[in-house]
């Protein structure tokens, strides 16, 4: 659970960002290539592995070379989790404003998918979340304020709870306003790519 509690560093400090620029510096976009094509084999061997990660290194890149977001995001519509490594809220948030102008409802998928679950965690460690989630929903993106809304009602009506505990929870958690947001769930032709896939 050390996701919940740990913050995003998004580094601007230019000695974080070294130890990528040699690798980003020396790549020749190829212009009106799709996906990964327009791009050198050790720019996408980093790609890979950064997506692998938290994404607080991958945001990190994003900011400084935002030429590769739409390549991320159209690699990310086939890139679920290859690993249990889950993502980093805060970074996740930024990737979700960051990459909104080239949503696909996998892309939505797999990086709410990459989230920190919630659905083992215990009655005081749910409380915590929820005041969290109530603290940051007007700085995470809607999208993900409304998948943990969603999972800790879920979480809550799943678990056996005292009567005032529950009602407590709940009404925690009703300050937190619904808001409707890219309806990532609905049916669509990459509904059926449940099993992650390079390409």
């Amino acid at each position: 659970m050390s996701s919940f509690s740990s913050s995003a560093r998004l580094v601007t400090d230019i000695s974080e960002i070294d130890q990528y620029r040699r690798i980003f510096d020396k790549d020749q976009v190829k212009s009106g290539e799709p996906h990964w094509a327009s791009m050198g084999k050790n720019t996408i061997t980093l790609f890979q592995v950064l997506i692998d990660q938290d994404l607080t290194h991958l945001v990190m890149v994003l900011e400084h070379y935002p030429k590769y977001i739409e390549a991320v995001c159209e690699h990310f519509r086939y890139a679920y989790s290859y690993s249990e490594n889950e993502a980093n809220i805060d970074a996740t948030s930024t990737l979700l404003k960051m990459g909104e102008p080239y949503f696909t409802k996998q892309f939505v998928r797999n990086v709410i998918r990459k989230l920190p679950r919630i659905d083992t965690i215990e009655r005081d460690e749910l409380q915590e979340f929820i005041e969290r989630l109530s603290a940051h929903q007007e700085i995470w993106h809607p999208i993900i304020v409304m998948h943990y809304r969603n999972a800790v009602s879920q979480h809550i009506n799943a678990t056996l709870l005292h009567p005032l505990q529950r009602i407590v929870l709940q009404k925690k958690l009703s300050a937190i306003q619904e808001v409707t947001t890219y309806d990532y769930e609905a049916s669509d032709r990459d509904s059926h790519l449940d099993i992650p896939y390079m390409t």
